[in-house]
Parts: structure tokens; C-alpha cells; sequence
């Protein structure tokens, strides 16, 4: 059993995959595991994968798409430890990234989130900055409206989270790490981060929240989110949860 164990869901990302496991197995923290659940790409990212996979990185395909919600709750399911690390296909982790975050959860948290780097890839070379959100968040007051400003790449949590309030939610294709933050904060988990960059969240045009379906109800997808944050206050009926 690891330490740590971290989720990677990816569909067609075959490009950027390698990044992702290599940002994994060069990270400095080895007592950990990577679940890739592929939910079924296109383009054919099993033999970029096959050569990394081992004790500590394993492969899930899935028989057909069934969205990010449900991959991710593939992964947690089929991961080995305590405690879980997100990680989409297209980004990748620092060398400390997971080892800064676990020293804070054993300080007796339950959920720890960091500063995330954006970067984009330009002619071979990698220009990075602060993801903006970062800095919203140090201004917001931290309550538990401030679900929308942590960062999906950033996020370490207990799995126990998941036995008390559920897994994602797989009707959701998008915006499902909003929803899970804001139904952790609302549960009053006791929440911490870290001032250091923990990952590296890659720009680029083929990200899926840019895709135009997404984009023309994106709208009525925030007020449908917003309707379940308020309703999972107090009712988490109907959620599948962790066993």
C-alpha cells in the first residue's frame, strides 16, 4: 500500500501524457502510486503509456467514454492509499509538489491545495506564470465561497472524504471539482495549503473546457452546479459513495 496515491483521468491527450508520468516518477516523494484511467481516447495513448506502467503506474481503460466525473471515480477506487492527489492528463506535478502537501495533511488536515503554475509550450521553450487564482484566493477571505478558487491541479484530500460525502458526480462533464470543493467546505473538513507551486497547469487550445459545446452551456451548467452546491448543504441523496 503507498502513501500517496495519484488519480490521472485522460482522454485523448496521447501528446501530453508522457509529461504527465514522467512529472510523477521524477517527483521526489517515491512511496506513491499513479492510476491512469484512460476513458476511452481516440487517439490511442496506450503505447505512449505501456513503458511507464509498473507496481507504482497502472492503466485503466474503460470500455467506452463515460466522462471526467466517472474516470476519476474509477481511479479512486482503484487506488491503493489514504490519501489523493488529482492530476489531469495534460498537466504535470513539481518535484516537491506531492511531499510538500503530505507534510501539511499529517499536520492533521484533511484537504490541502497550493499555487499552481500555468505555462504554455512556444517553439520548444516553456514560459510559465501564476495561475491568477491563487492570488483571488489570498484575497477572498478564504470562507466557503471560495470553492471556485482552488485549483483543480492543487488539491490533496483524504479518500475518507469521499466514505462521508460522496464521490463525483458523474453526471457532471465538467465543473465537478467546483462542485466537490464546495460540498467539502460546506461539510467543514478542515482545510490547509501550502505557499509553493505544487504543479504545472499546461494552456493550450485543445483543453476540454474550451471545446465551443462546452462553452455555449456553460451558463446553464454554472446555475445547474450552483443549484446542487446549495441543495448538498444539507442533502447528499442520490451521490455514490465511497465504500
Amino acid at each position: 500500500m503507498f502513501k500517496v496515491s495519484v488519480v490521472t483521468t485522460l482522454y485523448n491527450y496521447k501528446d501530453y501524457i508522457v509529461d504527465c508520468v514522467e512529472s510523477f516518477l521524477n517527483q521526489n516523494f517515491k512511496d506513491s502510486e499513479m492510476i491512469i484511467v484512460d476513458d476511452n481516447s481516440l487517439d490511442n495513448p496506450y503505447p505512449n503509456v505501456k513503458k511507464y506502467l509498473s507496481d507504482r503506474v497502472k492503466y485503466i481503460k474503460l470500455d467506452k467514454n463515460m466522462g471526467y466525473s466517472h474516470a476519476k471515480n474509477v481511479g479512486i477506487k482503484a487506488s491503493s492509499s489514504d490519501i489523493l492527489v488529482m492530476l489531469d492528463a495534460d498537466d504535470m506535478t513539481t518535484e516537491n509538489g506531492i511531499s510538500l502537501r503530505y507534510k501539511k495533511m499529517k499536520e492533521g488536515f484533511d484537504f490541502v491545495h497550493a499555487p499552481v503554475l500555468d505555462f504554455t509550450i512556444k517553439n520548444g521553450k516553456m514560459k510559465t506564470k501564476e495561475s491568477r487564482l491563487w492570488k483571488k484566493w489570498k484575497k477572498s477571505g478564504q470562507g466557503t465561497s471560495c470553492y471556485k478558487l482552488i485549483h483543480a491541479q492543487s488539491v490533496m484530500l483524504k479518500k475518507d472524504i469521499h466514505r462521508k460525502i460522496g464521490l463525483y458526480d458523474k453526471s457532471l462533464r465538467s465543473k465537478s471539482d467546483r462542485e466537490m470543493w464546495a460540498r467539502i467546505l460546506n461539510h467543514k473538513f478542515k482545510m490547509s495549503y501550502v505557499e509553493d507551486y505544487v504543479s504545472l497547469y499546461r494552456r493550450h487550445n485543445k483543453q476540454m473546457h474550451r471545446s465551443p459545446e462546452k462553452l455555449k452551456i456553460n451558463d446553464e451548467l454554472q446555475k445547474h452546479v450552483l443549484g446542487l452546491i446549495e441543495k448538498r448543504k444539507k442533502d447528499l441523496t442520490g451521490l455514490l459513495m465511497l465504500k
